[in-house]
């Protein structure tokens, strides 16, 4: 269940958006698809893919299904709850972008400064071809393609075959592990190594949106969780985002787990992870380094791209925040054309990270062609997962705002969540 106060919050918001804007119908009655909800969550943990599942679905604001199925950890009892913090892991990537954006309208970036104008030590990047030569990049990354990872970075998870033993060479981290790392030591070691492709030319899901929250410390002088406190979530009446939890809030956290057999497949079984572990990443025949504990270490670098936790509830006010074009209940934190120009897709056809049909905006993914994404989706949505197990998603046509979170690494993000998306716009 999810909290009278979450309830009273967006009611405002919610009216305001009728008044503005009716949905468009959705196939089934609410009753029906609330059943049809119920029935794919209860399916995915009675068949053991997940410990727990937490959903928050919105409509012009206001909740049309909430949800909590399973238990908070594994072999356990105590049910997942509405105040639970979650791991958000790359829906951090959101809140980033748009503090980046915050930053862009106060004249403080420019969407085509170059990077090296904020961090000198990539003012020399190389950039390393498919026969394995290097060359010098024609120019520094731009602050738009770090928005739209187009800049020539990747991820070790990834498995980039041209980058990926040059990146565990210089120990660049994903932002989740390495918990003694300085955000000053993660962009040395991450400038030390080449781009993977001429700035623009291409995309590939990377860690630029770590280098976007060391821009925007660089550029105010504080972290990017104080940045992050002051502009948006006070704005917002959001009290759990954070990148280093106090340990004394780690009861409240839901435990992390992986598939017993991570081949992506559902229905395998789960186990906890406790610590720093190497889990296997089948999208891309990778591997992720994954350490749960990285959320309680009070000197982990504000992982831009991965490092925040909070709760459901908050989330969803955010996500409200970007479908009502920047501002809720009376606060405003973007401009309505900041947000539009936000919540456009900038990579053509460049094939992206979710395949066909999908391309990339200033910070989100966004549904091009439904048929061809094999999604009920509306074109125009918009959204993100995380690799701890989160999704969600933004759907205009419908003033659709949509929240799954588990906390099972690796399936949560994707071959759980996105059928209970799936679900809620289910034709049949």
């Amino acid at each position: 269940m999810i909290s009278r106060r979450l309830v009273i919050g967006m009611l405002g918001a919610g009216l305001a958006a009728l008044a503005l804007c009716a949905p468009v119908a959705l196939a089934l009655s609410p009753e029906a698809r609330n059943a049809k909800l119920d029935e794919t969550l209860k399916g995915l943990v009675e068949g053991r893919s997940t410990p727990g599942i937490a959903v928050l679905i919105l409509q012009n604001g206001r909740p049309v299904y909430r949800s909590s199925v399973g238990v908070r950890e594994a072999g356990g009892t105590a049910p997942i709850g509405e105040n639970d913090m979650f791991r958000l892991a790359s829906m951090t990537k959101a809140v980033t972008s748009v503090a980046t954006m915050i930053l862009v309208e106060q004249g403080k970036i420019g969407l085509d400064d170059p990077l090296s104008r904020f961090l000198p030590e990539f003012a020399n990047l190389r950039v390393r071809d498919p026969d394995g030569t290097e060359g010098p990049a024609s120019r520094s990354p731009t602050i738009r393609e770090l928005l739209s990872h187009t800049a020539g970075l990747s991820y070790n998870f990834i498995n980039n075959p041209r980058l990926v033993d040059a990146y565990r060479d210089a120990r660049v981290t994903d932002g989740l592990d390495q918990p003694e790392v300085t955000m000053a030591e993660a962009m040395q070691r991450l400038a030390s190594v080449p781009l993977g492709y001429q700035p623009g030319t291409r995309w590939e899901y990377s860690l630029a949106t770590d280098v976007l929250g060391a821009v925007v410390e660089k550029a105010t002088g504080g972290t990017l969780e104080a940045f992050v406190t002051e502009r948006i979530a006070k704005p917002l009446r959001i009290e759990s985002f954070v990148f280093n939890a106090p340990e004394a809030t780690r009861s409240r956290f839901i435990q992390v787990t992986r598939p017993a057999e991570v081949t992506g497949a559902l229905g395998t079984g789960y186990v906890p992870v406790t610590g720093a572990e190497a889990v296997p990443f089948p999208p891309t025949k990778g591997t992720a380094r994954l350490d749960p504990n990285r959320a309680f270490s009070p000197t982990a670098y504000n992982s831009g791209g991965g490092g925040m936790s909070g709760t459901i509830g908050d989330y969803a006010r955010f996500l409200q925040m970007l479908l009502n074009e920047g501002e809720l209940d009376g606060a405003r934190v973007l401009r309505a054309e900041t947000v539009r120009q936000m919540t456009q897709n900038v990579t053509g056809t460049m094939p992206t990270l979710r395949g066909p049909g999908w391309g990339f905006t200033l910070g989100f993914g966004i549904v091009t062609d439904p048929a061809a994404a094999k999604t009920r989706l509306p074109a125009g949505s918009y959204g993100w997962g995380g690799i701890y197990g989160t999704q969600f998603w933004i759907d205009p046509t419908n003033r659709v705002v949509g929240l799954v979170m588990t906390q099972t690494a690796i399936i949560g993000s994707g071959p759980i969540s996105t059928p209970i998306r799936e679900a809620f716009y289910t034709a049949d």
